[in-house]
Formats: C-alpha cells, structure tokens, sequence
C-alpha cells in the first residue's frame, strides 16, 4: 500500500492550508496565486539568428480572494482611519501546509513534522476587485499584490 494518500487526486487538499497574512491568520481566504517572472529577450547582431540572451530582472506578484466578512476583518485598521488595503505597508504572506500519509496500521493522518511553507514577502497591495452575478453563493473581494520575492521552503 502507497503511504502517500490521494485526497480529490492530490495529496493535500484546500482545508490544510493554513494562510497568514502578517501576524494574522485568515480563514475566509478562498484563494490565492503568487507567480515569479524574469523578464529575457533574444539577442540579435550581424544575421537573423539570435546570438545570444539578454536577462532582465525578477519580478513577484499575487493575488488572493477573501470573503466579504474576512475582508472587512483584514480592512479594519485602515478603515478606521478613512482607508483602504491599498494604503497598508508591505506585508508577509506564509502559505503552509501538510501532507497525508498512511500510518502503519492504515489510518490516515497529516504529516506536521514535514510542512509545506511558501513565504510571500513585501507584499504591497496594487488592486481590489469585488463583483456579483446571479449565480454567486458568497461574496468575495480579490486582492491583486506586487511582492518582493516568493521563497519555497
């Protein structure tokens, strides 16, 4: 028997992610994307063949949606002086997890002792977006963040 567990065809799944923005956990996050970019272009001199590659810098952004309630929570400080999540300082983002595996005698259990952790660092706020259709089951408010740098540990 395999003692990685698939849970929906993964060995984790939504509910062991435990996300921390700052100092406080936030468990009305539905979702969150961080993406690393660095930016490289072709090289060109005599003929039409590139002769090389030109690298630019690293660049880091997110995003993460919370419900509307988790985002009143997370707006409290700035909305209390007149503001928005726009006007926070860059911030940390911890994204961890754990996987699950069998024990020896079967029985399915999450592995702490080997967590998953993501940092997300400097995170500055640069968009908040909210909509509503007919169909929405819940209200969320999408967050859109430039970062400093996403480490995996």
């Amino acid at each position: 028997m395999a003692d990685s567990i698939l849970i929906n065809g993964k060995i984790h799944d939504w509910t062991d992610v435990a996300i921390q923005l700052g100092g406080e956990p936030y468990t009305g996050i539905t979702s969150i994307n961080w993406s690393s970019k660095k930016e490289k272009e072709l090289q060109y001199a005599a003929g039409s063949a590139p002769h090389g590659i030109g690298y630019g810098h690293r660049s880091y952004t997110c995003d993460f949606t919370l419900t509307r309630k988790a985002s009143e929570e997370f707006e409290t400080i700035a909305n209390a002086v007149g503001k928005d999540a726009l006007d926070y300082a860059p911030f940390l983002i911890t994204v961890a997890y754990a996987d699950k595996k069998a024990d020896p005698q079967g029985v399915i259990t999450q592995v702490w002792n080997v967590m998953k952790r993501i940092e997300i660092h400097d995170v500055d706020v640069t968009d908040i977006s909210e909509s509503l259709d007919e169909g929405t089951k819940k209200i969320v408010r999408k967050y859109t963040a430039v970062a400093g740098k996403v480490i995996a540990k």
